[in-house]
């Protein structure tokens, strides 16, 4: 029902843009004048939403956009065009790109915003809302049921809301849905949050979930040990009054507003939005915070940060280059707990630009 009503939601969207922009190409549309755009939370992620169109004005002016050299691969990509055979990659800094050359097209102004509007309604059918806390515990009150869908594997599983007053304590409803939930962690049970959506009584609400049983459990037959926490926007842990950074990054995600949040953010916000990510494996984020260099290979060894301190006020920055030494406590499987001194150099390109990570130095 859940891909069903996505399906319908996503048809009356594309009807209304294609009526509106370009109807009389669709009654003698064929396959040449097809673009197709898709959007998904990561580049890897199997969850996809798709707008499929005929416009051969459209089609022709994104095809014959005048080539320019470019980076191989945008490392900041917002959707998946496809016209005809040839395959685009949109960034969110509103820059198209070939998939598979190191080219970037150079399209007008008038094209880039009608771009830019249409993949902007896909993400307003694939994201969910950001809804506070107080808000959603009304509508997914205790008893409640609602419908899980991961925004990586696009895997969705049912739960129902037992207990919890700063978010919400779940289990899943019967032993297939935590087989769903446990393949979803790649077998095993795991404190890592995930990006997922919500849906209840037909709303899909942003939120992030970790897999980790604990605690009671009240379902008969559904082989969980106990329950699992739901985060939605404002929601906080039992032990905090203050949202927690990983599930906040995942709530983010799961509404579209990261690259936005991102773009936004002063280094120090960076850093920590970046360290966040690699505590929570998400090597796509901790990507989008950055210029695309290459990433240290030691980051692949690291299990979690514990505490992470920005050595330098924020106030001793330059406009275009700064670089933030943090302490960082860290644990590996090979070396255990660590504390080690990082240094994040910085760049933008002027006032207006967005700061990105260029360089990591770790030193033990």
């Amino acid at each position: 029902m859940f891909f069903l009503r996505r399906a319908l939601l996503l048809l009356c969207c594309s009807c209304m843009i294609i009526t509106l922009l370009s109807f009389a190409q669709i009654t003698y549309a064929n396959s040449k004048d097809e673009v197709r755009i898709s959007v998904s939370v990561s580049p890897a992620s199997l969850f996809i939403s798709t707008l499929t169109f005929h416009d051969k004005h459209f089609a022709t002016q994104l095809l014959r956009a005048k080539p320019v050299p470019a980076t191989p691969q945008p490392h900041w990509q917002r959707a998946i065009l496809t016209v005809n055979k040839r395959i685009f990659l949109y960034d969110h800094d509103g820059h198209l790109f070939d998939k598979d050359k190191p080219k970037q097209y150079l399209v007008d102004t008038k094209v880039k915003k009608r771009l830019d509007e249409l993949v902007t309604s896909v993400e307003k059918v694939h994201y969910g809302q950001a809804v506070p806390w107080e808000q959603v515990k009304k509508s997914f009150a205790r008893m409640d049921y609602g419908t899980v869908i991961d925004m990586e594997t696009g895997e969705r599983f049912e739960v129902q809301r037992r207990a919890g007053s700063r978010h919400a304590d779940v289990q899943p409803l019967t032993r297939e849905d935590t087989m769903i939930m446990k393949n979803i962690y790649q077998g095993k049970w795991s404190w890592k949050r995930r990006a997922i959506l919500v849906e209840v009584d037909g709303l899909y609400y942003a939120a992030s979930m970790h897999g980790m049983p604990h605690g009671a459990g009240a379902i008969r037959g559904n082989d969980f040990p106990g329950h699992f926490c739901i985060h939605f926007f404002g929601s906080s842990t039992h032990r905090r009054t203050e949202p927690d950074p990983s599930h906040s990054l995942m709530i983010l995600k799961a509404s579209g507003a990261l690259p936005s949040t991102i773009s936004g953010a002063l280094p120090e916000e960076l850093i920590e939005y970046f360290l966040t990510a690699l505590h929570e494996h998400d090597e796509h984020t901790m990507r989008m915070t950055t210029d695309g260099f290459n990433l240290p290979s030691k980051l692949q060894e690291i299990i979690s940060i514990k505490k992470s301190e920005v050595m330098v006020p924020s106030d001793e920055r330059g406009p275009f280059l700064v670089e933030v030494p943090v302490q960082i406590d860290t644990f590996t499987k090979n070396s255990g707990d660590q504390k080690e001194r990082w240094k994040f150099t910085l760049r933008r390109s002027s006032p207006g630009e967005r700061w990105r990570i260029t360089a990591i130095e770790m030193k033990e």
